[in-house]
C-alpha cells in the first residue's frame, strides 16, 4: 500500500510541489492522490502533463506502424497498485503490466509479476530491449521470458547496442531478421546498423531497410546503405517513404542516383496525404513529372488539405477525382475542403457514400451542410446505419427526424449490436414504428461477444 496521510508531515506548498516533480511518473499518478488532499493539489500540475504525454504517445502510436501496439512505454505501475489491480486485471492488463516494469527497469515490479501463476511476460524481453533495461532483459530471461526477432529489432529501433550484442551473444543466439536492419534505420541509428551487417553471417537486410531510413529522413544512414557492395536493395517505396516523411532533400538525393530510386504514383500519393506541398510540386517539376492518380486527390481529401488539393486541381491537366474526393473530406470531416470541392467548375462528384461517410464519422456539421444543398446530397439506409455503427445516437436522431426522414432498415440495428452500442439500438426501438430488426441483431451481438446487447435484445417482446 502507498504511504498513509498520517505518515507525511505537514510541509509547505512549494516544497510538495518540488517533491512531487521529483517522482517517478507512476508514483506521480497513482500514489501521491491516495495520501491527502495537500499532495494531490501540489501534484496536479504534472499529473496533467504526464496524462497529456501519456495520451499523445497512444495517439502516436494508433498512427504510427513503427510503434504499433506498444502501450507498454507509459509510466511504470508502482509494484503496491498493481497488486491491489491484479486479481481485476485481463491477462493482457497484466502483461502490459509486466511490459511497462520491464521497458522502464522496474525490476521489482517485474520480478513480482513474473512469479505469478500466469503468462504475464509476453512483452518483457521486447519491452525491456525497447527501453534499453539490459538489467531488466537479464532478469526477464532468467524468469523464463524468451527473445525473439522483435526483442533485436526493438533494441536496433531504440539504438540499444549493447543490448542487441547481449541477446546475439547468448546460446542460442537470439533470432533477428531483417526488421532489425529496418528498425535501425528508421530511427537513424547508423552504428547499430553497421554492427548488424559486420556479424557472420550478417543481419539481413531487404528494400524495405532503405524505405525505413528515407521515411526518418535519414540521408547518412541511406547513402550508407547505398555504396555497400552490394548495395542495400530498394524500390518505389524508397520515394514514397520518403514524400511521406516530406523529406525533399532524401527524395532529391535518391533520384539523382545512376540508375535513379524508382517511383510511381505512390510517391505524389504520400505527398499529398501529409500536406507536404513542397514535396509534390517538386516531383511534378521533373522531367518525366512522376505520375499521379486519383488517388493523389483522395489522399490530399482525407487528410484535409486543401492546399495540396487546390494545386493539385490547378494543373495542366488537373490531376484527376473521382467521386471519392467527396466521400474522403466527408469522413475526414473536413467541411472547407467539401465545400470547395462543390464550388468547383464542374463540381466534383459525390453519392450516398458521402453522406453515409460523414455519419459514420459522427461529423454532424458536415451532414446538414451535405442535406442542405439545392439539391441535397442524397443519403440512403446506409446513412442511418453508418451512425449506429459509430455509436453516433446525435447523428442518427438528426437523420430521422428530416422530412422525410432518412430511411433505415434492419442494418441500422445490427449495425450497432455490432459495436456494443446498446442505447442506440434501444432508442432506435422506442421509435414509432420501431426501426426494424431481424435474426441479425443477435446475430450480430453475439459474432463480436456484446453480451449486454444480446440480452436486452433477447428480453424483448417481439
Amino acid at each position: 500500500m502507498p504511504p498513509t496521510a498520517a505518515a507525511t508531515a505537514a510541509l509547505p506548498p512549494d516544497l510538495l510541489a518540488r517533491i512531487c516533480s521529483l517522482l517517478l511518473p507512476g508514483d506521480a499518478i497513482l500514489t501521491v492522490p491516495r495520501l491527502n488532499k495537500a499532495w494531490a493539489a501540489a501534484a496536479a500540475s504534472r499529473v496533467a502533463q504526464l496524462r497529456k504525454a501519456a495520451a499523445a504517445l497512444q495517439e502516436a502510436a494508433r498512427h504510427s506502424w513503427w510503434l504499433g501496439d506498444r502501450d507498454y512505454q507509459c509510466f511504470s505501475i508502482p509494484l503496491w497498485a498493481l497488486q491491489e489491480a491484479w486479481p481485476q486485471l485481463t491477462r493482457q492488463q497484466r502483461a502490459y503490466g509486466a511490459a511497462r516494469a520491464a521497458f522502464h527497469g522496474d525490476l521489482a515490479t517485474l520480478r513480482w509479476t513474473l512469479q505469478q501463476p500466469d503468462d504475464a511476460g509476453t512483452f518483457c524481453c521486447s519491452a525491456a530491449a525497447a527501453g534499453g533495461q539490459l538489467e531488466a532483459l537479464q532478469c526477464a530471461c532468467a524468469l523464463g521470458c524468451k527473445c525473439c526477432a522483435h526483442t533485436c529489432a526493438e533494441a536496433a529501433r531504440g539504438g540499444h547496442l549493447a543490448v542487441l550484442q547481449w541477446v546475439r551473444a547468448q546460446q542460442p543466439p537470439c533470432p533477428w531478421r531483417s526488421e532489425t536492419c529496418s528498425a535501425a534505420a528508421h530511427s537513424g541509428h547508423l552504428a547499430v546498423l553497421q554492427w548488424a551487417r559486420a556479424q557472420q553471417p550478417p543481419c539481413s537486410w531487404d528494400q524495405w531497410t532503405c524505405s525505413a531510413a528515407a521515411e526518418g529522413g535519414h540521408m547518412g544512414v541511406l547513402q550508407w546503405l547505398r555504396a555497400q557492395q552490394p548495395p542495400c536493395p530498394w524500390s518505389e517505396e524508397t520515394c514514397t517513404a520518403a514524400a511521406r516523411g516530406g523529406h525533399l532533400g532524401v527524395l532529391q538525393w535518391a533520384r539523382t542516383q545512376q540508375p535513379p530510386c524508382p517511383w510511381d504514383e505512390r510517391t505524389c500519393s504520400a505527398a499529398a496525404s501529409r500536406g507536404h506541398l513542397a514535396v509534390l510540386q517538386w516531383a511534378r517539376t521533373q522531367q518525366p513529372p512522376c505520375l499521379w492518380n486519383k488517388g493523389t486527390c483522395s489522399a490530399a481529401a482525407k487528410g484535409g488539405h486543401l492546399a495540396v488539393l487546390q494545386f493539385v486541381r490547378a494543373q495542366q491537366p488537373p490531376c484527376p477525382w473521382d467521386n471519392w474526393m467527396c466521400v474522403e473530406a466527408a469522413r475526414g470531416g473536413h467541411l472547407a475542403v467539401l465545400q470547395w470541392l462543390r464550388a468547383q467548375q464542374p463540381p466534383c462528384p459525390w453519392d450516398e457514400r458521402t453522406c453515409s461517410a460523414a455519419a459514420k464519422g459522427g461529423h454532424l456539421a458536415v451532414l446538414q451542410w451535405l442535406r442542405a444543398q439545392q439539391p441535397p446530397c442524397p443519403w440512403d439506409e446506409e446513412t442511418c446505419s453508418a451512425a449506429a455503427r459509430g455509436g453516433h445516437l446525435a447523428v442518427l436522431q438528426w437523420a430521422r427526424a428530416q422530412l422525410p426522414p432518412c430511411p433505415w432498415d434492419e442494418s441500422t440495428c445490427s449495425a450497432a449490436a455490432s459495436r456494443g452500442h446498446l442505447a442506440v439500438l434501444q432508442w432506435a426501438r422506442a421509435q414509432k414504428p420501431p426501426c426494424p430488426w431481424n435474426r441479425g441483431t443477435c446475430s450480430a451481438a453475439a459474432g463480436c461477444s456484446q453480451l449486454a446487447v444480446l440480452q436486452w435484445a433477447r428480453a424483448q417482446q417481439l
